[in-house]
């Protein structure tokens, strides 16, 4: 009579094991399945807030050459031509070595 109690508690205990390993497999999944989420979540929002951020650094850089009377900067990618008419100005002393 002992046998069949033994088996038949055996075979609980082995289909139980097997539930939690499923279990823990499928927590494990939607564990990386989250992290991947929340991860792409934070890179967007960081990307966002930083691409908010230099539009008002652009703002303020713009603000401060029109208050100190700078032309507004080209947008070509040409380089700026310094002026051939314009002086050469050396340094007053030689260079410290």
């Amino acid at each position: 009579m002992k046998k069949p109690l033994i088996a038949a508690f055996t075979l609980v205990t082995l289909v139980g094991l097997s539930g939690c390993d499923l279990a823990q497999d499928s927590a494990e999944k939607l564990s990386d399945k989250a992290t991947a989420a929340a991860q792409e979540l934070a890179t967007e929002a960081i990307g966002e807030t930083v691409t908010a951020l230099n539009e008002q650094i652009d703002k303020a850089q713009k603000s401060a050459n029109e208050l100190l009377g700078k032309p507004a900067e080209q947008k070509d990618d040409a380089p700026a031509k310094p002026d051939s008419q314009a002086p050469m100005v050396l340094p007053a002393e030689g260079v410290e070595t």
